[in-house]
């Protein structure tokens, strides 16, 4: 039997091990911390919960292919529910900024911010949606078992920056 290990219990770690168990593969896991989590982690001190959950879950479909894979539906383990703002900004000014997905709404915060930044968002979610297509459509379920199956992603992937930090990125577009 074909045995494999997992480092690391986050989301990644978990979705491969599963992936691994359900193609027949005996898998183990292992996780520095206390408990599973990764990004989803929790923690707790005096009396208090503290969240290091994920900000938002963009791709719901990817964790009920999971489930799928062991003939089970997640809507029956798992509700997930909206949550409006996804996040709240704070600067020490006062200023705040709610991040959600009602595009009237987050069109006001960057405009409450900087009106000018509302063209430059314009343009981040045009270059946005080309590295979705890019990068996850086009290449989420390709895998990259040597180095001439990277180079024929490098066009595209470079064509986007791909090299560049989300910060660089988004920072580029607006102020």
């Amino acid at each position: 039997m074909k045995r494999a290990c997992v480092i690391g219990s986050g989301f990644g770690g978990l979705a491969l091990a599963i992936r691994l168990q359900s193609g027949g593969i005996q898998t183990t896991v292992i996780e520095a911390r206390d408990k599973p989590g990764g990004r989803a982690y929790y923690w707790e001190k005096d009396g208090f919960t503290f969240d290091a959950g994920p900000t938002v879950v963009t791709d719901p479909a990817c964790f009920e292919e999971l489930w799928a894979l062991k003939g089970h539906r997640m809507s029956d383990d798992v509700e997930l529910m909206p949550v409006t703002p996804f996040y709240r900004l704070n600067w020490p000014d006062g200023t705040n900024f709610d991040y959600s997905n009602d595009e009237t709404q987050l069109r006001a915060e960057i405009a409450k911010l900087n009106p000018e930044d509302v063209a430059g968002y314009d343009e981040f979610l045009k270059y946005s949606a080309g590295v979705y297509e890019e990068g996850y459509v086009k290449l989420g379920s390709v895998p990259f078992l040597d180095f001439a199956s990277m180079l024929k992603a490098a066009p595209a992937l470079a064509r986007y920056q791909a090299w560049r930090s989300v910060y660089s990125m988004v920072s580029s577009y607006v102020k």
